[in-house]
């Protein structure tokens, strides 16, 4: 709720609650990513910790594609385009894999 309503601080305390309660919560690390990673471009410090952030989700799921998307942006924040760019290719290929709708709706 307060990601959708671009409220960075409430939004980042919500998903590092989620972490304390589950550190191994793909969701949570690629959330907290994601906003580190916006909030990379006017914030140079919050780049590693994005990043660390994402490798250790894709360390737990390596098919998460907005990790792969979100990572690659922290790439592309660093001046990293080779790297940014193997990233942006990972999240587009799962992203053509994904099913239409999720097998989950079908049971």
């Amino acid at each position: 709720m307060w990601e959708g309503r671009k409220e960075f601080k409430p939004a980042l305390a919500a998903f590092l609650d989620g972490l304390l309660l589950d550190g191994s919560s793909v969701p949570c690390k690629v959330a907290v990513g994601a906003l580190l990673s916006e909030r990379g471009k006017d914030h140079q410090p919050t780049l590693p910790v994005a990043r660390s952030l994402l490798s250790d989700a894709l360390r737990i799921d390596p098919t998460n594609r907005k990790a792969w998307y979100y990572l690659g942006m922290v790439h592309k924040s660093d001046g990293r385009i080779a790297d940014a760019t193997d990233c942006f290719q990972a999240a587009s290929m799962l992203e053509e894999s994904d099913p239409i709708e999720s097998f989950s709706t079908i049971l």
